[in-house]
């Protein structure tokens, strides 16, 4: 899809200096998308974070803001000055906290501007449920439909501007028929032997509960690795290790501390079964990855996973630890399952959750925004 009429600037107060997270790695993921199908985009970033870092000598049209402090009043006029100079079409707003300084800028901006964009608002997590000016807003975007029937029932004429589009990725080249082999050789975990179960993210998802499963497992199987994969703080840290010690489970788990994007793929692959305990994940770009690497994942029934899997690749938990540590076990036991789950997973994330998809659907949400037909879109998930 060729679009050159479209420009879109991208506001993401991102606030970690020493990692990116989800948002970042979306962001990253549609600017190079809508870059390579024609769409100029723009990023006005948090100066000095790491995101920022990141794409200061790689991209085009980045503007690097002040958020802390008296900076806060400086930010006004840099956020003003990339609205000018880019004179974009959409302005898409990336954290929740940001949404009404942004609009209110935005809209004193517009006022000495022929063209005056059209501001979106693209939510990521659930905490931040009632914002009164949702109804006033172009366009607003949430990555489920779990997100979406959270915010709307409190955001009186927010439902005709909203819609759905799921996060996509690359879904590279997987060596089907040895990823399948319980016994291949593992990339990332080399020397580690079946079975290897692993959770994705930063320390602040719910990992401990994981831990309880684990030692529900253990009744059933004593040789299992579970290895946490991400970073976190040092109390985090310390509070997990404590846990694991005290169930006497410290042979079974693993922590890699943070892992750099480009070898999520290779972690994956070594993976025999993917798992989150988070009953709150408003998506999580993590878990279409490891659909895409035919590992199987299992999740609770609860939150953003619950419409990935519908499409298939895992299994969907009602109950706690032990019912999960059930599903583990039966998961790791039976590999004809493992094998449907993962071919099951692997088409899922071809059909619903490549990046083609992410990104056509975006353009035509923007033109939708644009055109003023947005309640009449029917391209959006």
């Amino acid at each position: 899809m060729e679009n050159r009429t479209l420009k879109i600037l991208y506001v993401c107060n991102a606030s970690n200096f020493i990692g990116i997270g989800g948002m970042e790695y979306h962001l990253l993921d549609i600017t190079t998308w809508m870059e390579g199908h024609g769409v100029p985009t723009a990023l006005a970033v948090r100066k000095d974070t790491f995101f920022h870092r990141k794409i200061l000598h790689s991209r085009q049209n980045v503007y690097p803001l002040s958020w802390t402090g008296l900076h806060k009043i400086l930010s006004f006029f840099q956020v003003a000055k990339a609205i000018r100079e880019f004179s974009p079409d959409i302005i898409s707003i990336n954290r929740e906290k940001d949404i009404i300084r942004i609009f209110f800028i935005a809209k004193i901006v517009g006022l000495f501007l022929k063209k005056k964009p059209k501001i979106v608002a693209v939510f990521h997590n659930p905490g931040w449920q009632r914002f009164y000016i949702l109804g006033m807003l172009d366009g607003i975007l949430f990555p489920t439909l779990f997100m979406k029937k959270g915010y709307l029932p409190n955001n009186k004429g927010a439902d005709a501007k909203a819609a759905v589009i799921y996060h996509g990725i690359n879904v590279h080249a997987v060596d089907i028929a040895e990823k399948l082999n319980p016994e291949r050789e593992r990339k990332f975990f080399k020397g580690r032997g079946f079975p290897l179960i692993g959770m994705i993210g930063e320390m602040r998802k719910n990992q401990t509960e994981l831990i309880d499963v684990a030692y529900h497992l253990k009744k059933k199987r004593k040789d299992f690795t579970i290895v946490f994969v991400g970073r976190g703080n040092d109390d985090e840290i310390k509070s997990l290790h404590d846990k694991i010690d005290r169930l006497g489970l410290s042979e079974n788990f693993l922590f890699t501390g943070r892992v750099d994007r480009s070898l999520i793929p290779d972690v994956l692959y070594d993976l025999d079964i993917s798992v989150t305990t988070n009953r709150d994940e408003p998506f999580g770009i993590v878990h279409i990855e490891s659909l895409a690497s035919c590992t199987p994942l299992v999740a609770y029934n609860s939150g953003g996973p619950v419409e990935i899997l519908e499409r298939g690749g895992g299994i969907l938990v009602d109950g706690g630890p032990e019912e999960m540590a059930e599903t583990i076990f039966k998961t790791i036991s039976d590999h004809e399952l493992r094998k449907r789950l993962g071919l099951a997973g692997r088409a899922a994330a071809e059909k619903y959750f490549s990046i083609d998809a992410m990104g056509e659907q975006h353009c035509k949400f923007y033109q939708a925004v644009l055109e003023g037909t947005l309640s009449k879109t029917t391209c959006l998930a």
